[in-house]
């Protein structure tokens, strides 16, 4: 009898911030507490629960302290949160939520849009942020958006893209997630991107947060997957995207569907014992 073949497994994030943020009317506090602890209840251990930033941008944003104070915080999830500034990063330390996630594009117009403030002020930033976090209990993880392309007319390559994840990884930061913010990306322009950076920094964790439209999303998974990515970001019903990028929000990956999806190409989305 031939020996079982080993499992391959898969990271998987589960966004509901992603999904809420774009909502135009407000959840309550307490439909969102219910929710994400449902959601360790169904064995998620990666979740990005919310986000700490100007209630003026994102209003939907506005009660994360609150939520953090009614979520599950000793069942071994990785709690994750957007900032963007240090403040942000100071509020993600002092409640020492596990991961801060610091978004950061690879095109100047959209870093201007999601953060108010361009590359000579973000730069500088974002390393009084690493020191900062470096000497807390909170992990950051920087999204470069814009991997794949822009809806700018802005140029755009790989070798831009590994430029920005090399000097991330100069500020002591090794974990990155390659996001397409609006659903850009083609599958062929998946692995050249992804391995490029994985080679670049090889001590890094290189995961995908990837928008894509219903009909799209397996076609730039299957190429995600030979490329080596072993970490996706996805949402429930594929909701989500950012309201900061175009006029239209393009989804998430939907996690009913990738999950099966994973399965059935031989990997197990279950490495810490849940999803």
């Amino acid at each position: 009898m031939n020996a079982a073949a080993p499992q391959r497994f898969v990271q998987l994030v589960e966004c509901p911030r992603d999904a809420y943020q774009g909502l135009p009317q407000r959840i309550p506090v307490g439909v969102k507490v219910k929710h994400l602890n449902a959601l360790v209840e169904a064995g998620f251990r990666r979740i990005d629960f919310g986000s700490f930033v100007s209630p003026q941008a994102v209003p939907q944003m506005s009660d994360t302290v609150a939520v953090w104070e009614g979520l599950q915080h000793d069942r071994g999830v990785e709690w994750i949160a957007i900032i963007v500034n240090e403040r942000g990063a100071g509020d993600a330390a002092v409640r020492r939520v596990p991961v801060a996630g610091f978004p950061l594009s690879v095109n100047e117009t959209f870093q201007v849009r999601n953060t108010n403030k361009d590359f000579a002020a973000t730069w500088p930033m974002l390393e009084r942020i690493s020191q900062d976090l470096g000497a807390s209990q909170t992990e950051l993880v920087v999204y470069l958006s814009m991997a794949f392309g822009n809806p700018y007319g802005e140029p755009h390559d790989a070798a831009r893209v590994v430029e920005f994840a090399k000097r991330v990884g100069e500020l002591g930061v090794f974990r990155i997630s390659l996001a397409d913010t609006v659903g850009a990306a083609q599958p062929e322009q998946i692995e050249p991107v992804f391995t490029a950076v994985r080679d670049a920094l090889p001590r890094a964790t290189i995961g995908l947060h990837l928008h894509q439209r219903p009909d799209r999303w397996p076609a730039v998974v299957d190429a995600a997957l030979r490329a080596g990515c072993r970490r996706f970001d996805a949402a429930l019903g594929g909701i989500g995207g950012c309201p900061f990028a175009d006029d239209e929000l393009v989804g998430n990956l939907p996690s009913e569907g990738l999950i099966p999806y994973l399965h059935d190409a031989g990997y197990n989305p279950s490495e810490l014992g849940g999803v």
